[in-house]
């Protein structure tokens, strides 16, 4: 199968420093130490303390399973040729607009917790970029270099 390059890409994805193997060790060795620690106030006569470490295991395993569900989320700009694309994938749910390369404009603007909000803006269509995954810096930088590629003819 022939692929041609891109002449552009960026992929930011969230930091995910556990493997799903890390992530369920993890959990059973919160759960072991939790159930360890309400057995022994139980067995001294408080034993009231059981369903609550079993509440707190639960909210832990959901936490948990949240993370996994969305560790391998991400978004993506490839410029290729004459185009842009802009995919996001969050769970089960990708999305992808489809922008040309001249007509784009590349957006930086202030939001009200401070934060910079990177945006590409297109015949009415509008996609944020970077919100979840990329420090205003890191935001910055990339549209500048957007801003390079995008809008102009080269």
């Amino acid at each position: 199968m022939n692929q041609v390059a891109a002449d552009f890409e960026i992929i930011a994805r969230p930091n995910s420093s556990l493997t799903a193997k890390g992530r369920v060790y993890a959990v059973m060795i919160m759960a072991a130490i939790s159930l360890v620690v309400a057995l022994g106030f139980s067995l001294i006569g408080a034993w009231f303390v059981l369903p609550f470490a079993g509440l707190e295991l639960v909210g832990v395993g959901y936490a948990f399973y949240y993370i996994h569900c969305h560790s391998q989320d991400y978004e993506s700009i490839v410029i290729l040729g004459d185009q842009i694309s802009v995919e996001k994938k969050s769970y089960k749910a990708v999305s992808r607009m489809v922008f040309n390369r001249y007509w784009a404009k590349v957006l930086l603007r202030n939001a009200p917790s401070g934060d910079q909000m990177l945006s590409l803006r297109s015949h009415g269509k509008e996609i944020e970029f970077g919100r979840c995954y990329m420090t205003n810096d890191q935001r910055l930088e990339l549209a500048k270099q957007l801003k390079e590629r995008v809008g102009v003819v080269s």
